[in-house]
């Protein structure tokens, strides 16, 4: 016999990109989300995991193309008032069930700890986030 039950919406997003396009693209899909009552879990891999250091977060302005467009998609963000990818995904955070997760290799080669980052809730390893994965929905790699 077999039972059928409910899954619960989840999106799950694994990070390797540092660069403000791909993590703002990724805040606003987590916004989206959270907007639809969709939990939310993300692994934070090598560039993930450096962009989101308590020291490099808010000065962060490398683009993952068009390198010299970089000051002014910024300028152009500040006077349409885009908040940062940051600050967006602080409050979908907020609002909704959204958790973070470094990967613990990653953690290693930054040589950083847990406390070094930002928004971050645990530190997990690759089999702990497939298995996290397989139960998503949704899930999307940036």
């Amino acid at each position: 016999m077999y039972y059928l039950r409910e899954m619960p919406d989840k999106l799950t997003i694994t990070v390797i990109s540092g660069s403000v396009d791909r993590l703002t693209g990724m805040a606003v899909l987590v916004s989206g989300a959270v907007a639809m009552d969709v939990d939310v879990e993300i692994f934070l891999q090598l560039w993930g995991i450096y962009a989101f250091r308590k020291d490099k977060i808010r000065e962060n302005t490398h683009l993952s193309e068009f390198e010299e467009l970089g000051e002014e998609v910024m300028k152009r963000m500040v006077e349409k008032n885009v908040k940062p990818w940051h600050e967006v995904l602080k409050e979908a955070k907020e609002l909704g069930n959204v958790k973070i997760y470094a990967c613990s290799t990653a953690m290693d080669i930054w040589g950083v700890k847990l406390e070094d980052l930002e928004m971050v809730d645990d530190v997990i390893g690759a089999a702990e986030w497939i298995e996290k994965a397989k139960e998503s929905n949704i899930s999307i790699f940036v």
